[in-house]
């Protein structure tokens, strides 16, 4: 873990106590990692670089490295195996090394972690971790999550971009959702919910699933706004591969 504590000496995490509203189905509890955070929610990270070195290490570029994830104390997942959305900003020419990583609450503890070849164009990646393993998230427990980018032409062993955050796990009724009919209402109920990483996953495959889809495509630009992150809307999904270095 000497790495990851590296890492995240230089993360300014911008924790704000915030309230939040509850899921319809389970109670919602939370452990606390230092600082304290809601007791009913998660604490707030940073979607786009903050304190790290991009606009010095890094390749300009017209839109930040951003992660799509509500990041209003309010970041849950009804899956045990979550997927994490992110626009990257650079083909893997312009980075050396990037790295994915998922801590416990008090980042004593890794959940999981791998590196990340880029694509040879920039656009949104898709990091999921692997259904069936032992790396799965527990109910009700808070984590927090890093992707850490090293720059080509930066020779310091610090990230030069770094996004994070937190995320949460709630256990709610499957037959929810197993027996829809309506395409959108996995996208309806998990947005009413604060499923956030859930919204993001599912509206986005149907988004570069279906192109043509009119409705499809209303609630991609919807559910970007809700996110204040409208003009990740044209950005294609781009292919990336993936070395797990902890299990």
């Amino acid at each position: 873990m000497k790495q990851v504590g590296i890492f995240v000496r230089f993360i300014c995490s911008g924790i704000l106590m915030l309230g939040t509203q509850g899921l319809e189905q389970p109670n919602l509890s939370a452990t606390s990692p230092p600082p304290q955070p809601p007791t009913t929610g998660t604490p707030k990270g940073n979607s786009t670089p903050g304190t790290t070195r991009p606009a010095i290490a890094c390749k300009q570029t017209s839109k930040p490295l951003t992660a799509l994830n509500a990041n209003d104390g309010n970041d849950f997942t009804a899956s045990p195996y979550p997927s994490f959305w992110f626009y990257i900003p650079y083909s893997q020419d312009d980075i050396r090394h990037a790295e994915f990583i998922l801590l416990d609450a008090q980042e004593r503890t890794t959940i999981y972690q791998i590196t990340v070849k880029l694509a040879t164009k920039t656009g949104l990646i898709k990091i999921s971790l692997p259904s069936g393993s032992k790396n799965l998230l527990q109910p009700n427990q808070n984590y927090r999550w890093y992707l850490m980018l090293n720059c080509q032409g930066s020779n310091s062993d610090e990230p030069d971009a770094v996004v994070d955050g937190w995320i949460q796990y709630k256990v709610i009724n499957n037959n929810l959702l197993h027996h829809q009919v309506d395409k959108l209402y996995k996208y309806i109920f998990y947005t009413k919910n604060h499923l956030w990483y859930d919204a993001v996953n599912d509206v986005a495959e149907l988004h570069f699933k279906y192109p043509s889809d009119l409705e499809i495509q209303a609630a991609w630009i919807n559910l970007l706004k809700q996110l204040d992150k409208e003009w990740i809307a044209p950005e294609q999904l781009v292919d990336t591969a993936s070395v797990s270095i902890h299990e």
